[in-house]
């Protein structure tokens, strides 16, 4: 029950949209104005904090690291953990019980370059230590400086049916 003034949010979906388009023409901006020509380390660790929006539970935040090889090869692979909250309420699996609260989850995530700064995940993930799960996405990726990367990463998760809109920031670690 909700008291006096204070009410849930009807919908999330409309900050899809708005968070879609201000990363979209941030990023377009940001690309006409740099090439990134100074961008040539063949692999380096990397460090990605990112914060999602989903349509089960509404957002969180992530962390990720491992090893990016640009020229090298076409295959990069990370470690990252993700912790997601929800305001209402949802049906567990097993039970007719309801659960409400955090959701964290732990991911081995391989991504694989398809084109320049376009590259394709596929990520395993372990939910609340108590399921597996398996999330597709395609990760876009901008250099802003020698080290710095923004990105949005739109994914879908296979074992829920939940889509997710990650935005990224990569930290190289020379």
């Amino acid at each position: 029950m909700w008291t006096s003034s204070f009410r849930p949010p009807n919908s999330y979906g409309k900050y899809f949209g708005l968070l879609f388009i201000i990363y979209f023409s941030f990023l377009i901006s940001i690309s006409a104005q740099e090439k990134c020509n100074s961008c040539s380390i063949p692999a380096f660790a990397a460090l990605t904090v990112y914060h999602t929006l989903q349509t089960g539970p509404v957002m969180g935040v992530g962390i990720e690291a491992g090893k990016w090889k640009k020229d090298a090869g076409k295959f990069s692979y990370f470690l990252g953990t993700e912790i997601l909250w929800s305001n209402t309420e949802e049906r567990t699996g097993k039970s007719t019980a309801y659960s409400k609260g955090m959701v964290i989850s732990f991911y081995i995530k391989g991504q694989y370059k398809i084109a320049n700064r376009f590259y394709l995940i596929a990520q395993p993930e372990l939910v609340n230590v108590s399921y597996l799960e398996m999330r597709a996405a395609i990760r876009y990726v901008v250099p802003v400086t020698k080290i710095i990367g923004i990105g949005i990463e739109p994914g879908y998760s296979m074992v829920k049916k939940q889509w997710s809109l990650n935005s990224n920031f990569h930290f190289a670690l020379p």
